[in-house]
């Protein structure tokens, strides 16, 4: 039996290099060290471990019935309740072959590191692409296991969107910047600062403002579509799932150009700073009301708080918008923001879902298609001052003027 083959990827909050080694049985399967060769891998992370278990072989079925050429690889790890086991479907045209690993949490960012080695150590693709099914929970939180140690012991636990950023960049690296897109196949994901972290990891992100549906019914024909178009890049991916999917299954879809990220700091801090040196007493007041009414604050506003997994989130566009209104600033920072916006940052916004009851659809219609946390006091802020958004924007100096400064009293 060959040597075992070890491939070390940096992991942010660890202090040293994860060590990934494959089993003799993994080394077998790898065989020689050529690597077959694809026009587009997907790569699909299904933490199904909780109430969505019933949805994953539907998936993966779908999926299967889509790969129809010798030049697509479609590959799912995933996890289920009741499984002793995470299992790993690689799907190729007419066939499926699955692999079990030695462990059941699928809310390891150390597995998924593994996952990734894995992916590149035996394949090779003009494209790549990484999807996360699942629930989204706090701002930086995704993929749920209810059981990552046993079946049979009951433990959440979640996987951390900071520390698999600087996993998925180094991947990207090993795939010569191939990584065309990410997509957040789970609730509440298209928000700033969510985007602004993966913004060097991959072309483009895919995702969902508020809530998404499940299972989701895009697989078939987006495959079939890739397997005849593969020389389409991850922006047209992306805007080819937006069309495939079922209306139900979602309310908006939001398409960033990661590469324009880097032009966002000046364009936001330029609104901020016009707004911290007009008038802030009326934007404090709006604040209290958006806050503590769960109402908005004016009939002339069309900001409007959404609430997930227990904490604030607010459109960007709308929020910084109302501020200038408020604050008396010129209006011309804010402008040239939203050209920069809607014109370069954001690809495409799709608002036409119908996933959310047409009796509360009405309140959502004027999002744009990125959110912005909105913490409710200094402490919940203090929980995500880690992440480089904090440092680029000046989003702190806004709360501490127009948030926290109650606070003080």
């Amino acid at each position: 039996m060959k040597r075992r083959q070890a491939i070390k990827f940096l992991t942010v909050g660890m202090t040293s290099l994860i060590e990934t080694v494959y089993s003799s049985r993994e080394q077998y399967m790898l065989g020689s060290n050529a690597k077959n060769n694809y026009d587009w891998i997907l790569l699909y992370w299904m933490p199904y471990d909780n109430n969505l278990s019933r949805f994953g072989q539907p998936i993966i079925q779908m999926l299967s019935k889509g790969v129809k050429s010798d030049n697509l690889l479609v590959v799912v790890q995933s996890d289920f309740s009741g499984a002793a086991q995470l299992s790993r479907s690689i799907i190729s045209q007419g066939k499926v072959d699955t692999q079990y690993l030695e462990t059941a949490d699928s809310s390891s960012e150390e597995v998924f590191t593994q996952y990734l080695a894995w992916a590149q150590s035996r394949f090779q693709a003009k494209r790549w692409a990484i999807v996360f099914l699942g629930h989204g929970g706090t701002l930086m939180e995704v993929s749920p296991d209810e059981h990552p140690n046993s079946p049979l012991i009951s433990e959440v636990r979640w996987m951390n969107l900071h520390k698999i950023n600087q996993v998925i960049f180094n991947f990207n690296q090993s795939v010569n910047l191939n990584l065309e897109l990410l997509f957040f196949q789970n609730c509440n994901k298209a928000n700033i600062e969510v985007h602004y972290t993966f913004q060097n990891t991959a072309k483009y992100t895919l995702s969902s403002q508020i809530e998404l549906g499940a299972p989701n019914y895009y697989y078939e024909q987006l495959l079939n579509y890739l397997s005849d178009y593969p020389e389409i890049d991850g922006s047209q991916l992306a805007k080819k799932i937006m069309d495939c999917e079922r209306p139900d299954m979602y309310h908006s879809l939001t398409l960033t150009n990661n590469h324009y990220f880097r032009y966002l700091p000046e364009k936001v801090n330029f609104v901020i700073n016009s707004i911290l040196q007009g008038n802030i007493e009326p934007i404090k007041v709006f604040i209290s009301s958006l806050l503590f009414s769960k109402a908005n604050s004016s009939n002339n506003s069309d900001v409007e708080a959404y609430y997930y997994a227990g904490e604030t989130f607010v459109d960007l566009e709308k929020f910084l918008q109302e501020l200038t209104r408020l604050s008396g600033a010129n209006p011309s920072a804010y402008n040239d923001f939203l050209f920069f916006l809607k014109n370069s940052l954001i690809q495409r916004v799709q608002q036409n879902g119908e996933l959310l009851s047409s009796r509360i659809r009405h309140k959502y219609q004027k999002l744009s298609g990125l959110g912005l946390f909105l913490p409710t006091n200094r402490q919940k802020l203090e929980n995500y001052l880690y992440l480089q958004v904090y440092s680029d924007l000046k989003l702190v100096p806004l709360f501490d003027a127009v948030l926290f400064d109650r606070e003080k009293n």
